[in-house]
């Protein structure tokens, strides 16, 4: 396409909306010779009547008297921009030219990206030249990732991809461009109406729970030239007013008036805007061995493994720079860090022996689906984060395909606690072992598999920096009054088996403590459900989401009760006494016996080599037991000074060697493999 002159006259073929009038008003400030052509009934005549420029207007169907008027005037470049309502047959009232125009082009001219790869066809053969309209709008095109203050969680990101699949499906049936979709369920779809009729459609619709998402990108082998998605600050004012709570676009493919107000806009709103980086996805698809920047595919299962993965990712990027890029699956930590799930990490996260045979099907399925994503994308190197019972069936699966991409494991199975002879299956699976605690390498190091110890993560995961006064301010909760910290588990077994009985005994505790809050940290795992059995708690309880607010939470507690798992370290680490509960299946509880010689559950029990926090697992972990193993802690008896004695002690174990961090000893290690410095 030959360039666009600034002393040449230009056409500007304007329908409805802001984009017309701001094309035109920026070619008035660059000096450009202009021409408005309006089409009749869409674009409006005055809203250029300050701009001093020649403005016409024509019937749709009135293609050769505008023609004429191109060549009267010496005009052989054009920009269509704006709306313009699909036409019926009946509705041209086609001059001679146009009929001519219809009769060859036929049903083509009812449909939008057919009429437009029609008309523009027909004035490349009189010799005119379209062009796009960001060849004036230099600064207009959206570009990729998030424009402002918020970002997509990892159940946003679930509607995002939905909306995706399903925008790009009708678009390739000449259909809309915007779709709506909240909790995966598909609200609306943009038809006749356009974007804002569609987001007012969709805002009686909508569920109840967190808000939807707005889709908006190209359809697929649309000619950019025309029609590209729109978007403005009336886009995100709707889209706030319909309950939604971000818009995704098109990143190079969209155009974004006015962005600094969007972005604005969007951040007083709450709303996220991000930008899915098209191109990029196509060269993920093709590989990253053709010059591309270096792909690193990440696999985390359930929450406490996206933590992981997000701070590696900052920590590769830290030491690789911002153009290394990441696919594969993970939550919303990730998400945040730019990832875009392939899978929801709600399907992954299940504990247990017999809780496992359910979902062994559609687990083996979405295993076979990650192997050949990770075939088709060929990156640099695969990671997988802890989830051992997915992540080592994908390894296994690439090793028996004779997959050469370097395979890199992060937190070493527990073959200590239970099951040693499984460290044989990592050492075979694996290239390379990045564990959390010293002792671990001891195990599988001598099998032959490279081995580093990066160090426990809860160090840098921030649960010792939280904020408590700023905490009890922002939710109204005066500084004497105890607060009870609540964690159900990030898996749906968990917290179906253990909210249930952490309710009961919260409401025993309360009984005798009048004043007792609750506040229960919750991940996108599982937070509908979390939020939605805590509207009957017999105290007030709030449920909070993201790092930052459960760590706030922990420095603004007064005692807490946890489900066995990480989050006991992290308690250790906010120095907030707590007593942890657990209860599976009876059979996964017995074989679990059987397979482990550990004496504890609790990881820091298990540091320490001794009772420092109350376990009560299975039959022990009934309402009773809890709320008179918890009433000591909240009302500040000795056993809570005991507890904050020895979380020091254990503190100063977990931290080991001054100096880089877990991440960034672990980002050393995927940086090696990514510049061939280590070899699978």
């Amino acid at each position: 396409m030959r360039s666009l002159s600034r002393d040449t006259p230009l056409a500007l073929i304007a329908g409805r909306g802001d984009l017309p009038v701001r094309v035109a008003a920026r070619c008035r400030a660059e000096g450009r010779p202009l021409h408005v052509l309006i089409i009749k009934g869409h674009g409006d005549p005055d809203a250029y009547a300050d701009l001093d420029v020649p403005v016409v207007s024509y019937r749709l169907g009135q293609g050769g008297a505008a023609l004429a008027y191109a060549r009267k005037h010496g005009i052989s470049d054009l920009i269509l921009a704006g709306g313009v309502r699909r036409p019926s047959l009946s509705s041209l009232w086609p001059d001679a030219y146009a009929a001519r125009f219809v009769a060859r082009v036929g049903m083509r001219a009812l449909g939008d990206d057919g009429l437009l790869r029609a008309v523009m066809a027909q004035m490349e053969a009189e010799g005119l030249k379209v062009h796009p309209a960001h060849t004036i709008l230099d600064d207009g095109l959206g570009a990729a990732g998030p424009r402002g203050r918020h970002r997509p969680d990892a159940a946003a990101w679930v509607d995002i991809r939905r909306g995706r699949a399903v925008a790009h499906a009708l678009g390739a049936v000449d259909v809309g461009q915007s779709v709506v979709v909240q909790q995966g369920v598909v609200l609306g779809v943009e038809a006749l109406e356009g974007t804002d009729a569609l987001l007012a459609r969709c805002g009686s619709l909508r569920l109840p729970g967190t808000g939807g998402v707005l889709v908006k990108v190209c359809k697929p082998g649309q000619d950019r030239r025309a029609d590209l998605p729109t978007l403005g600050v009336a886009s995100v004012e709707v889209a706030h007013a319909a309950g939604l709570r971000g818009i995704a676009y098109e990143a190079g493919a969209a155009l974004l008036l006015d962005q600094a107000a969007m972005v604005e806009r969007a951040d007083a709103l709450g709303l996220f805007l991000i930008g899915l980086e098209a191109e990029a996805a196509k060269a993920t698809e093709r590989g990253g061995d053709d010059g591309d920047d270096p792909l690193i595919y990440l696999i985390a299962g359930e929450p406490s493994g996206d933590a992981l993965a997000a701070r590696l990712m900052a920590a590769v990027r830290a030491r690789l720079g911002d153009r290394v890029r990441f696919a594969g699956i993970g939550g919303e930590a990730m998400a945040e860090q730019g990832l875009e799930s392939r899978i929801d990490q709600r399907e992954l996260a299940i504990m247990g022996f017999l809780e496992v045979l359910p979902r062994a099907l559609a687990l083996k399925r979405r295993i076979a689906e990650t192997v050949a994503h990770i075939e088709r994308t060929r990156p640099a190197v695969v990671v997988t984060v802890d989830s051992w019972g997915f992540t080592g069936r994908v390894a296994k699966a690439l090793k028996a395909r004779g997959s050469t991409v370097p395979r890199v494991h992060y937190v070493a199975p527990m073959v200590w606690a239970w099951k040693e002879s499984r460290k044989h299956a990592v050492a075979e699976r694996v290239d390379h072992l990045m564990t959390l605690w010293p002792f671990e390498c001891a195990y599988f190091s001598p099998l032959g598999l490279a081995c580093t110890h990066v160090g426990h993560a809860v160090i840098e995961s921030g649960a010792d920096r939280g904020d408590g006064a700023a905490f009890r301010q922002r939710h109204g909760i005066a500084a004497d009054v105890p607060i009870l910290v609540v964690l159900p588990g990030s898996r749906r077994t968990e917290v179906g088996r253990l909210l249930p009985i952490f309710r009961a005994a919260v409401e025993r505790l309360a009984a005798d403590r009048p004043g007792l809050r609750v506040v229960v940290p919750t991940v996108a795992t599982v937070a509908d459900t979390v939020e939605a059995a805590l509207v009957d708690w017999p105290v007030p309880a709030l449920a909070v989401r993201g790092a930052a607010e459960k760590h706030d939470a922990f420095a603004a507690a007064t005692a807490a009760l946890a489900a066995s798992g990480t989050v006991s370290l992290e308690l250790a680490m906010a120095d907030v006494p707590h007593v942890i509960a657990y209860r599976v299946n009876p059979v996964s509880a017995t074989l679990f016996r059987l397979m482990t010689p550990l004496r504890y559950a609790g990881p820091v029990n298990i540091l320490m080599d001794r009772l420092v926090v109350p376990e009560l697992l299975q039959k022990d972990c009934r309402p009773g037991r809890l709320a008179k193993a918890m009433a000591p802690l909240l009302d500040g008896a000795s056993s809570a000074a005991r507890q904050r004695e020895d979380f020091a002690k254990a503190r100063r174990r977990l931290v080991g060697e001054a100096g880089a961090s877990p991440s960034d000893r672990a980002a050393a290690v995927i940086a090696a493999h990514v510049q061939g410095e280590e070899s699978p």
